[in-house]
């Protein structure tokens, strides 16, 4: 047994030293670089729309390796001793594939300022991929092999544009901003926010709004609004002003426009927040993948991608008849040229037809994305106005838009919100193993805070508090009641943000505004929030109370009822866990700044380990007060204990009409990135929320809405009347629907 164990050993290693084991070798790392080429070509497609964690790793990995295997590989074609007629092939083939991945061009919003860094990458596999032509490749072999460089050459020039696109495309921006900002002083006197009509003669979405050819879809109309929102929208990320933020038709284009009732007189909250949806698609879109290069473009990236496609067609049976099974004598003294295998003919044309099925598929993929759809749209206004009847090509791209309707996802992103219940997650430990640490201090609230002071005992906390931080809820779907719970409170505070104290004036339930006022948390504030910013102090006593609550009403015998009891109860439990949520999981979306957010979680959730044995409700409710300052644990304890006092509807519409506004409250936000930056894990509810705020023209928590500025005073741009500017908020801004290069572009 040893014997034939230790033949078969020295067996392999000679066949891997010999000239074929070096060939086999390479192609091996062929096999795995086209197939880690073609899983993320494939599975980046699908990375924003779930945080499943094999389709979110699997296309980091993909993303990472790539690069580092395809140079590795390359190399060894050129350095090996041994060449074979098929490296030449190889080597243009994985430049194919490494640039033609549509649905994935940049893996983080940083990815796409290594424009040089990539240049200079693509440039060595060129020079790798013709030093092997020369090397190996007589002269039949150079026309082929030179055609696949030139696909590869213009796939790679496609991915560069993409990432110029989206990091330096400021020309783009400053159009639409500087449109935005002198639109209004050429607007009309009239304007409809709910019919898109305007007065003024440009080709824009009004054109297609108002468009009753029954091809025209709502759904395809509303894809068009949604990207002219996407273009509004993207000038934040590259710093430029919403000069039109402060006009009542901004405000309208929500609050009358989005929002506007229907035939039977009710809003449609699911369509408006879909909107937004598509329109952060776009975003994501844009900024990770080709799309926007491939609609922004010219036609001929039509005829590139069909002459991909029909690689495997020209190219295949040419390789085919090479495969030979001799192995040829040394080309000189030091190179051997092994002639193809069967073997490497097969794996050559599997990798041809790959790339040619992936190409086509991907053209066929395209017509039926959103931005195939809203280009499909252009052209068809355009040839309407010259052929009523229409082109067999429209025709053809028509019944694409239909399929990509049809086939339309739910949702473009996780249609979730992650929940986080703090008083579920803590487990109590009366003595946590902290060492250096006097932790009955902990209760003395003024004493604790001084501790911070002490690195061990921050290096410490953070790690305790690190695992009730893994303790997450389940996500759940997101309820159809929060997004009118939204609005209702938008719509109730006409545009001004409160951190919830304007809903509890209006419930009558004034006394608890103690528990929304910075002056409660006054150490707090001073050493962990900036200018008073950081609400996470006041996030995390609502939910304590919140919590609180719940329990209570669960502890009851009665069944809960249903009605506005339900809503009122599912709206606010829903959004007291997603606020905690992003407290622990995405600091960075909220106000302040994302270290003092997460260092006020911590010391809740060190103090809330103190004082839950047992059942938690009862430990809650036999918690002492004692007239000593107190913690935010017990601070929200206090809260939940006057709110239990109240009549159960008017308690649950209390925290309802809180948590609605405490999440409007919370949205704006001018770190544009890191919203950007959650788009392709799924994103978060937080950005459609920050999104809507802004085409409302809400930019900032203190702002005066648009009320106050017509009191104090008419634009004078709008007269001396003060009348209503015209609607061009989204109807009329050029949204590259109207203009040239995009209404020829496909």
């Amino acid at each position: 047994m040893n014997g034939t164990w230790m033949a078969w050993s020295h067996h392999t290693k000679d066949f891997w030293k010999s000239p074929r084991g070096t060939v086999v070798g390479i192609e091996v790392l062929v096999v795995g670089a086209s197939f880690i080429l073609l899983f993320m070509a494939t599975f980046g497609y699908w990375r924003h729309q779930s945080r499943n964690f094999f389709i979110q790793k699997g296309v980091w990995g993909a993303y990472t390796l790539s690069y580092s295997l395809l140079s590795y590989t390359l190399g060894s074609m050129q350095s090996s001793a041994v060449k074979s007629s098929m490296y030449p092939i190889w080597a243009a083939s994985l430049n194919i594939l490494l640039g033609c991945a549509d649905s994935i061009t940049a893996y983080s919003i940083d990815d796409n300022n290594q424009i040089m860094t990539r240049m200079y990458q693509n440039s060595l596999y060129y020079a790798y991929a013709m030093l092997l032509l020369g090397a190996v490749s007589p002269g039949s072999d150079i026309v082929t092999v030179s055609y696949l460089a030139l696909i590869a050459y213009w796939k790679s020039k496609h991915q560069l544009s993409a990432s110029r696109l989206a990091s330096i495309s400021w020309n783009l921006n400053k159009t639409v901003a500087d449109y935005m900002y002198q639109e209004h002083a050429k607007s009309g006197s009239s304007y409809d926010p709910t019919s898109m009509k305007d007065a003024a003669q440009v080709i824009d979405i009004e054109r297609i709004w108002l468009c009753r050819d029954r091809v025209l879809s709502q759904e395809l109309k509303d894809t068009c609004l949604s990207f002219s929102l996407f273009h509004l929208l993207r000038r934040r990320f590259f710093g430029f002003a919403c000069y039109e933020s402060s006009h009542r038709k901004t405000h309208d284009f929500v609050f009358k426009g989005l929002f506007a009732k229907n035939e039977v007189g009710t809003i449609d909250y699911n369509r408006a927040f879909n909107v937004i949806e598509v329109e952060l698609a776009f975003m994501y879109y844009f900024f990770f993948t080709k799309y926007a290069v491939l609609y922004f473009g010219s036609k001929w990236w039509i005829f590139w991608s069909l002459s991909s496609a029909s690689l495997v067609t020209f190219i295949s049976p040419w390789v085919a008849q090479k495969a030979m099974t001799t192995i040829s004598s040394n080309m000189d003294g030091s190179t051997i040229l092994l002639n193809t295998t069967t073997a490497d003919a097969v794996i050559t044309v599997l990798i041809l037809a790959s790339t040619a099925l992936l190409e086509f598929v991907q053209l066929l993929l395209y017509w039926t994305t959103i931005w195939g759809r809203v280009s499909f749209v252009c052209q068809y206004v355009c040839e309407q106005a010259v052929d009523a009847r229409g082109s067999y090509f429209m025709r053809f791209r028509e019944m694409f838009a239909k399929i990509g309707v049809s086939m339309s996802y739910k949702h473009y992103y996780r249609h979730k919100i992650g929940q986080y219940s703090l008083v579920e997650s803590v487990r109590y430990d009366p003595n946590p193993s902290m060492a250096g640490v006097d932790v009955p201090v902990l209760r003395k609230y003024t004493k604790f805070y001084n501790l911070l002071d002490s690195s061990a005992f921050d290096h410490n906390m953070r790690r305790f508090a690190l695992s009730i931080r893994k303790r997450h809820g389940k996500p759940v779907e997101l309820p159809a009641e929060v997004k009118k719970a939204l609005f209702q409170s938008l719509e109730h505070t006409n545009g001004k943000l409160s951190n919830g104290e304007s809903s509890l004036v209006s419930n009558g339930a004034h006394y608890l505004l103690w528990a929304c006022r910075h002056d409660m948390y006054s150490d707090l504030s001073r050493r962990w929030s900036q200018e008073n910013e950081n609400p996470t102090h006041v996030i995390l006593t609502w939910h304590i109370a919140t919590c609180y609550s719940e329990m209570g009403t669960l502890k009851c015998l009665c069944p809960r009822a249903g009605g506005e009891l339900k809503f009122n109860t599912d709206v606010a439990t829903k959004l007291s866990m997603y606020c905690v949520h992003l407290v622990v999981s995405a600091p960075k979306l909220l106000p302040g700044h994302h270290y003092d957010t997460s260092c006020v979680f911590d010391a809740v959730a060190m103090e809330a380990t103190q004082f839950l044995p047992g059942d938690k409700y009862e430990a809650m409710r036999r918690l002492p007060e004692s007239s000593e300052m107190k913690s935010i644990f017990q601070k929200g304890v206090r809260l939940g204990k006057q709110l239990e006092e109240m009549e159960e509807g008017a308690r649950w519409k209390v925290l309802a009409d809180f948590w609605a506004e405490m999440m409007l409250y919370v949205a704006p936000s001018d770190n544009v990135k890191e919203h950007i930056q959650c788009l392709p894990n799924g994103g978060e509810f937080i950005t459609h929320i920050w999104a809507l705020l802004t085409h409302a023209g809400i930019l900032k928590r203190d702002q005066k809405n648009v009320t106050d500025i017509e009191n104090v005073g008419a634009d004078p741009a709008e007269g001396s009347d003060g009348a209503a500017l015209r609607f061009r908020h989204a109807s009329s801004c050029p949204l590259m629907l109207g203009d040239k290069q995009a209404a020829t572009a496909t």
